[in-house]
């Protein structure tokens, strides 16, 4: 009997995409501070695009990026989804892509 991933076929039902420009396009780390963004795409491995649809980043989502991953000695972005604050390190996001709102 073959195992069907239930979580990702739930995932591809999913059609909010970005109409922005793809220049407008980019990933979460080299955004402003205090700014509304859009989420565009998810990309990274299986686990951690599952990881993040579990927080609530998926494609479609608004958050506020409270503390972006640029500056001096800075390594953590912090945004705001859902009432929630998450604190995310360099590389997952720059592996989320965003365009404003």
């Amino acid at each position: 009997m073959k195992r069907r991933n239930v979580f990702s076929c739930c995932l591809r039902r999913i059609k909010k995409r970005c109409e922005q420009p793809l220049d407008e396009i980019r990933p979460l780390s080299e955004c402003c501070a205090c700014s509304r963004v859009r989420v565009c795409k998810v990309s990274g491995d299986r686990t951690a695009c599952g990881r993040m649809a579990s927080l609530g980043v998926l494609p479609g989502t608004v958050l506020e990026l409270l503390c972006p991953a640029r500056g001096r000695g800075r390594k953590q972005c912090m945004i705001r989804i859902n009432g929630g604050t998450l604190s995310l390190d360099t590389l997952t996001a720059q592996n989320i892509l965003v365009c404003p709102v």
